[in-house]
């Protein structure tokens, strides 16, 4: 992991307004993004913003870049092999692809959920604990109020409360993974990326998920990339329909789902791409 110069109490004293690409209202945008895999490019030329308490849908046949796009976003594909970015990425008005900044805060401050639940093979309460612990975090009490305010926001409070020395690999899958959303929640971010973090969990537990993205949106920024096309009706105020790697059309939700701009877009909304 490459390391940053500009450390995190500088990134919080600059003002969104320092960075030339901030669009006013949104927390992250990209300007003319592009992720490659050697010679192949993924993501071509990507300009979208991220409105700040809002749920974003990333939609799109399979392969055609949105996880991609997702990961770029807290610059997780700089730990894959042969894959660079061109373009920009301002979070806060900040450039997140300068030299000057800490890695380590922009994945602090840009949390990811991914698409299977992979708690650690330590307690509930670690699992939690355990990214503000790497932060210097050291008092118990402090400890107990992140674990516990973490796990509510998550919806799981309730249910693990009276177990949280126990292994969080007891968990069911949809418990697992509202703990590894509590886990990102414990760091404290302002966004939250989620990276179809339904697809293998059964309806219920489907349900409690979206539920949940709903009630952190009050909180959060989120985006996440869905390919069911009735979550992204349902949970999100924003979508952008991605094919080949390119945003064929982004807007209000509603007006995706119900009146596209685009036929292409049209054709996978009801089918005829998938």
């Amino acid at each position: 992991m490459q390391s940053i110069a500009l450390q995190p109490a500088v990134m919080k004293r600059m003002k969104a307004t320092d960075g030339p690409g901030y669009a006013p209202g949104s927390v992250l945008q990209t300007k003319c993004l592009s992720v490659f895999y050697g010679e192949h490019k993924a993501v071509d030329q990507v300009s979208l913003s991220f409105p700040k308490h809002s749920v974003t849908a990333l939609i799109g046949p399979s392969g055609c870049g949105k996880s991609t796009f997702l990961r770029a976003l807290n610059r997780m594909n700089d730990d894959i092999d042969k894959c660079r970015a061109e373009g920009e990425i301002y979070y806060e008005g900040i450039d997140l692809h300068s030299s000057r900044v800490n890695l380590h805060e922009v994945r602090k401050q840009i949390g990811m959920v991914f698409q299977r639940p992979v708690p650690f093979a330590k307690s509930i309460f670690k699992n939690v604990a355990s990214g503000p612990m790497r932060h210097g975090v050291k008092k118990q009490a402090e400890l107990d109020e992140i674990v516990e305010d973490s796990l509510k926001k998550a919806a799981l409070w309730d249910e693990v409360k009276d177990q949280l020395n126990t292994s969080a690999l007891r968990l069911s899958g949809g418990q697992q993974q509202r703990l590894c959303i509590a886990r990102a929640l414990a760091m404290q971010p302002n966004v939250l990326l989620l990276d179809e973090p339904a697809s293998a969990l059964d309806p219920i537990s489907t349900a409690k998920i979206e539920e949940l993205i709903a009630q952190l949106k009050s909180d959060y920024t989120i985006v996440i990339v869905t390919h069911n096309m009735q979550q992204a009706a349902r949970i999100s105020d924003k979508t952008a329909y991605f094919y080949m790697g390119n945003v064929i059309e982004y807007g209000q939700t509603g007006q995706i789902f119900t009146n596209p701009r685009h036929e292409q877009t049209a054709h996978y909304i009801n089918g005829h791409i998938g």
